[in-house]
């Protein structure tokens, strides 16, 4: 239940985002994931620097380094209780800092739970299908506005049939100007669908199948790598590190 009113909730702002950012999609996957990598990194760096007591936060992390220096130190000269006694003053700090970084935090995940779910709906889309003959199954992919039929075979193993295109499971075909892997096709009975695809949009094809990864860098790998230079040069930038 509290899925589907949660659903309920982003349907509308789905719509939105998608008549918003319309323009920016159809520039292209990386053009438009590159603008939300580098808005996001911005945005949650300016909650941070807003929200966090950055006077406070330094001072922790001095006394951090001070106690972690002096353990260092007390276990060299084989001083185990010293070396205990700034161990556990180092653990409260670090559970201040926690604390410190809590409120920033809640404010940051409110953007990811608001922007997260349609950027996954956007670049690795479940495709809801119908059932079209027998094992044939039809459905829309959409994408920046753009609407084009997608068709699978379920027989032995789905293929996907797509503008003279076939695509087997974790093969790839191309739709809006992006290459897309075939993900899973699982055939269902239910009010909604007979079945649902889901494919990725491939960002970075990788030499070698890397576990949990495969081969390729989906939309969210895509982004992480962005994210990380962004988010150090942004929060240097600001002080807030």
């Amino acid at each position: 239940m509290a899925l589907s009113n949660f659903a309920a909730v982003l349907a509308p702002l789905f719509a939105f985002y998608d008549t918003v950012f319309q323009p920016l999609l159809s520039m292209g996957p990386y053009v438009s994931l590159g603008f939300f990598s580098v808005a996001l990194a911005g945005i949650f760096s300016l909650i941070y620097w807003w929200l966090l007591d950055k006077e406070r936060a330094d001072e922790i992390k001095d006394k951090l380094e001070h106690h972690q220096d002096k353990m260092k130190e007390a276990r060299q000269n084989d001083k185990s209780d010293k070396a205990s006694n700034h161990m556990q003053k180092t653990l409260k700090l670090n559970q201040k800092f926690m604390m410190l970084n809590f409120k920033p935090m809640i404010a940051t995940m409110v953007f990811v739970a608001l922007i997260f779910p349609w950027l996954g709906a956007t670049y690795a889309p479940t495709i809801e299908m119908q059932n079209a003959d027998n094992q044939t199954f039809t459905g829309n992919i959409s994408y920046a506005g753009q609407t084009e039929q997608i068709q699978v075979i379920n027989n032995t193993e789905p293929v996907i049939k797509f503008n003279g295109e076939n695509a087997s499971l974790h093969e790839s075909f191309h739709s809006h100007g992006m290459t897309w892997e075939v993900m899973n096709f699982n055939q269902a009975s239910n009010q909604e669908a007979d079945g649902k695809l889901k494919i990725n949009a491939v960002f970075v094809p990788l030499p070698v199948n890397i576990p949990f990864i495969g081969t390729a860098l989906n939309w969210l790998g895509f982004y992480i790598l962005l994210m990380m230079p962004l988010s150090y040069t942004f929060r240097k930038a600001l002080g807030v590190q």
